[in-house]
């Protein structure tokens, strides 16, 4: 073996472990920061939380106003008018004599 190349193997054996090392840690790092539970997917989990959340807000309002809904068609708070104002509206069904305007909720 050239003297050059033994010399060489010398300094591997010698460092090598803390090259080795090294890589491992390279290795940590490296998945810490890009890695399925890194920081970087961190950033993103919190910014899906905040849409979540604004969903959720959204979600509720529509969950109260259908239970709202849903109070007014008990036999205990049940509005006529109400009622046949709605059927009227979901049939399309009048009297000849009735004048129907439909405004925007």
């Amino acid at each position: 073996m050239p003297r050059r190349m033994t010399r060489m193997l010398k300094i591997f054996r010698k460092q090598g472990a803390l090259i080795l090392l090294g890589v491992f840690y390279l290795y940590l790092v490296l998945h810490a920061v890009s890695g399925s539970q890194g920081i970087f997917k961190l950033s993103q989990y919190d910014t899906q939380i905040v849409d979540l959340r604004a969903d959720l807000v959204q979600i509720q309002a529509q969950r109260l106003t259908l239970e709202q809904e849903a109070s007014q068609l008990r036999s205990s708070s049940l509005d006529i008018d109400r009622l046949d104002e709605d059927s009227r509206r979901l049939l399309s069904v009048s009297h000849v004599k009735d004048i129907v305007i439909f405004l925007d909720d």
